[in-house]
């Protein structure tokens, strides 16, 4: 089977579509169907007519130039017949037909991998706990995989091989390509620790849509799946119902159910996922059938801060507000009532106000310029 043909498939037939499983139970082997043209893709079954255009306007000089720009990048470029190939991405449905690897492949292959996603909004206590589970997984033999976006991703992967592991992202845009820009040095330190992989054209660029569908190669790639932080509605919880019907075990860190970035794992806690808030409460699940790999006595080496179950009480820090100007208006005073010296994010602030995402945008900025509020990271803000 020719490796070019392979990489013709995945152009032409938009990844993560189910069109692809189709076309290679009819045809095996890629070239048939190229060869086959119309005649081809009527014995597939029903196609759209986007779908038929795509394969049609795809040629094989296109496939031989995305061949080549990987290969000049460093990058290779494994199919699915291929030996080096995932052997737990062949279980899943909706399989890449070719995925573009920069590092190395073999991390893709018998070690046990655990993937450690969450929010882009990390709060301290879900960078905490990332810290501890990722860092905990890298030391003790495991691979933890994430999708290198900023928040819980980008520290799970930092965590992982500041303790000496092996770390693979699944990227949401071409191998060539790196998002968010300023992750081109953790890409780097990860390609040289691990692998970066993608299955979308080697130059594509980062879509909304791409995110969601590089998240079941995340999980497939994984024994399991832990969600530090999430919301009720995001790409992290889908990475986890995805994860459920690859028949994947779903994790969740517990955490502060009042805040917006916990509704996810609370719901996940309740649908049947596994507390955990520890490597070594994950890998317990796979030391029977991976121990030869896993050591979780190398975790306790790597001195990672505890968690306290039972935390001293603290006096809350004194509230010293400036009085309002003359001249604020009604939202933005209605905001600042809410607003103290614990850091809340602006969607929070906005729900509890009862004004719209562009009110609370214009109430708050007003504030700022008043000089009595003031962001922190993370889109976050306390009294001035």
């Amino acid at each position: 089977m020719s490796l070019l043909h392979w990489v013709w498939l995945g152009l032409a037939v938009q990844p993560g579509s189910p069109l692809t499983d189709r076309i290679l139970e009819r045809f095996p082997d890629p070239e048939e169907f190229f060869l086959a043209g119309k005649s081809g893709i009527d014995e597939v079954g029903k196609v759209s007519d986007s779908d038929e255009l795509r394969i049609r306007a795809t040629t094989l000089d296109m496939a031989k130039k995305a061949l080549e720009r990987a290969e000049d990048y460093g990058a290779k470029v494994l199919s699915r017949n291929s030996e080096l190939f995932p052997r737990r991405l062949l279980e899943i449905e909706n399989c890449p037909s070719v995925l573009y690897v920069l590092g190395d492949e073999s991390c893709l292959n018998n070690l046990p991998a655990i993937a450690v996603v969450g929010t882009r909004r990390m709060t301290e206590y879900g960078r905490k706990m990332t810290e501890i589970i990722a860092g905990g997984l890298g030391a003790a033999g495991a691979v933890v995989v994430s999708g290198m976006a900023e928040g819980v991703d980008s520290a799970a992967h930092k965590a992982c091989l500041a303790a000496g592991g092996k770390t693979v992202a699944v990227q949401g845009c071409g191998i060539c390509n790196t998002y968010p820009s300023e992750n081109l040095e953790l890409k780097e330190l990860i390609a040289a620790n691990g692998a970066v992989i993608s299955e979308f054209a080697p130059d594509a660029e980062p879509q909304s849509s791409f995110f969601l569908i590089r998240n079941r190669i995340v999980s497939g790639l994984s024994l399991g799946v832990c969600v530090v932080e999430a919301a009720a509605r995001s790409g992290t919880s889908v990475t986890a119902r995805l994860a459920e019907s690859q028949g994947r075990q779903v994790f969740a860190v517990p955490a502060d159910v009042c805040r917006s970035t916990s509704k996810g794992t609370l719901r996940l806690l309740k649908e049947g996922a596994l507390p955990v808030g520890s490597a070594e409460d994950i890998l317990g699940e796979y030391a029977a059938d991976y121990g030869e790999y896993i050591d979780l006595s190398k975790i306790a080496k790597l001195g990672l801060p505890k968690v306290e179950t039972e935390p001293e009480p603290k006096e809350p820090p004194a509230v010293t507000k400036k009085p309002l100007p003359d001249g604020v208006s009604k939202k933005a005073a209605a905001l600042y009532a809410l607003v103290d010296a614990t850091p809340r994010f602006a969607d929070e602030l906005s729900v509890n106000a009862g004004l719209s995402a562009a009110e609370s945008a214009a109430a708050l900025t007003e504030l700022e310029i008043y000089g009595l509020i003031r962001s922190v990271p993370g889109r976050r803000f306390v009294i001035a």
